[in-house]
């Protein structure tokens, strides 16, 4: 069985273990009990994001940034574009095949994955983004 996403609690619990919750605005996200099916949660963010930050939200930039094949199929699906991280146990080429925008080895050169993201995002705007957990 695939796993829904993260509850909000436990975004907020892995964010803060790295200090990172102050750049994440988890009131915009889109978690597991929001609904059961993953790629909703995409559409589910970009509402509250649109909401909060009065801008629309869609593909061209909305980023999911994820490890697993599951990652890569809820962008797809829900309608974002996908930035992968091979730093699970799930390989460069499984990643690029399951429809992965990008594919970055790891996220030790922040430079690259902010670089991914502008490029896919058409050097849009970075504040205000939708969040997944």
């Amino acid at each position: 069985m695939n796993s829904p996403g993260n509850l909000q609690q436990s975004a907020a619990i892995k964010l803060g273990a790295f200090d990172l919750e102050r750049y994440v605005d988890l009131s915009v996200g889109g978690f597991a009990s929001d609904d059961s099916h993953r790629p909703a949660l995409v559409g589910i963010a970009q509402r509250r994001a649109a909401d909060r930050y009065d801008t629309a939200f869609g593909p061209a930039n909305t980023v999911i940034i994820g490890d697993s094949l599951e990652d890569v199929r809820t962008g797809a699906e829900g309608g974002a574009r996908v930035i992968a991280i091979a730093s699970g146990t799930t390989s460069v080429p499984q990643l690029a095949v399951a429809g992965a925008d990008r594919v970055l080895d790891d996220l030790q050169d922040l430079g690259a994955l902010l670089e991914a993201v502008m490029e896919l995002t058409g050097g849009g705007r970075l504040d205000g983004p939708s969040f997944l957990a």
